[in-house]
């Protein structure tokens, strides 16, 4: 996909673009200029005083922040897993979209340095691509949706010999316990027969999240094809990021098939839609024909 296509797309689609609030907050970022701790003003929490402030075991990953054990015996030289719950879900691999919860903690004390429980707003990234530390993209790959594990990660697969803030001190080994809420996978969009002049939406999955309502900012991640040459022109999966989008405001800020196609879904949905020219893109520059059936897969990631 050209460059120029993408900013077409994007451009008429999305009246804003913004980056998902969650990047640049947490400590399994790779990014040297990204702040590390979520919370410079919480106080460390040892194992010990998490403990007492959560009634969440191990055993219970519906139940609240974890308490994290660090593993006794000295500083882990390689990834160590460990399944605290098998999940029964979708198996998270390379390319996915996951949506989690942690707590991270040092080896060498059990201080906490981050926690999503503590922002009270999941963690989400795209797996295998660079986003987070190693020992995330290697412990968290094959993990199962409602699974939690335990990962004892060591430096060199954390920061190495570069200390993060005042928390990760350099060459610290650091444990996480991680429960994965949600995997979403890349569509495998297949082209319509034939061009359309009508809309056609047909949901291959469906979710169990909110409703989409009027007004709603949601956040999706979606495929755009051209119905003539079956060419994928756009995707937000190349980014590795959801887009936000606000659906059924007035006036409109995307296209007309998506307010009408997407409102009434559910977060989790998996939306199919299949949108006659009048309903397409307006490209003065022609790179998308003005005849042109485009279909769109779209994934409802989030909702608000």
């Amino acid at each position: 996909m050209s460059r120029r296509l993408f900013a077409i797309f994007l451009a008429v689609l999305v009246a804003f673009a913004a980056s998902c609030s969650s990047s640049g907050e947490d400590p399994t970022t790779t990014s040297e200029d990204e702040s590390t701790a979520a919370d410079t003003s919480s106080e460390e929490t040892s194992t010990t005083e998490a403990a007492a402030s959560t009634d969440a075991g191990d055993d219970d990953a519906d139940g609240g922040k974890p308490d994290v054990v660090v593993p006794e015996g000295p500083a882990p030289t390689e990834l160590v897993i460990d399944d605290l719950i098998v999940g029964d879900g979708r198996t998270a691999t390379a390319g996915d979209f996951l949506v989690m919860e942690y707590v991270g903690v040092r080896h060498s004390d059990g201080g906490q340095f981050d926690a999503s429980w503590d922002r009270g707003e999941p963690f989400s990234f795209t797996l295998g691509t660079g986003m987070v530390i190693q020992g995330w993209d290697q412990g968290i790959d094959g993990m199962q949706e409602g699974g939690r594990r335990l990962l004892s990660i060591p430096s060199g697969l954390a920061y190495g010999d570069q200390a993060v803030g005042a928390d990760i001190p350099a060459g610290s080994a650091l444990v996480f316990v991680v429960d994965l809420l949600t995997v979403v996978s890349p569509p495998d969009v297949q082209n319509a027969p034939a061009p359309v002049t009508e809309l056609e939406v047909t949901v291959l999955e469906e979710g169990d999240g909110a409703v989409v309502e009027p007004g709603d900012v949601i956040e999706v991640h979606y495929v755009a094809m051209l119905q003539t040459t079956g060419e994928v022109f756009d995707s937000s999966w190349a980014g590795g990021r959801p887009v936000p989008v606000t659906i059924g405001s007035d006036p409109p800020q995307v296209l007309e098939a998506w307010d009408e196609g997407l409102l009434g879904r559910r977060v989790g949905d998996l939306v199919r839609l299949v949108i006659p020219p009048e309903m397409g893109i307006d490209d003065p520059s022609g790179a998308i024909p003005a005849d042109a059936t485009i279909i769109t897969e779209v994934n409802i990631i989030s909702a608000r």
